[in-house]
């Protein structure tokens, strides 16, 4: 379900391990999660990485949710 204007969204911060051309390969800072795929069309925005490599992501709410990113944060 791709991102439409209006849609709710979440933020998180990670670092990106790895990347495709449709996905993030992601080490989320909060949570259980260790690695998980953010594929590309569920990323509304993202800021510039700081000096440890920390990108703050915003997502659909649906993809958040669906991977479950708020378990255990």
């Amino acid at each position: 379900m791709p991102y439409r204007e209006g849609d709710p969204t979440s933020k998180f911060e990670a670092r990106i391990e790895t990347s495709t051309a449709k996905a993030y390969l992601v080490e989320p800072t909060m949570g259980d999660k260790r690695e998980v795929w953010v594929p590309k069309s569920q990323v509304v925005g993202m800021t510039e990485p700081d000096e440890n490599g920390m990108i703050i992501f915003e997502v659909t709410d649906w993809w958040y949710n669906r991977a479950e990113m708020n378990e255990g944060s």
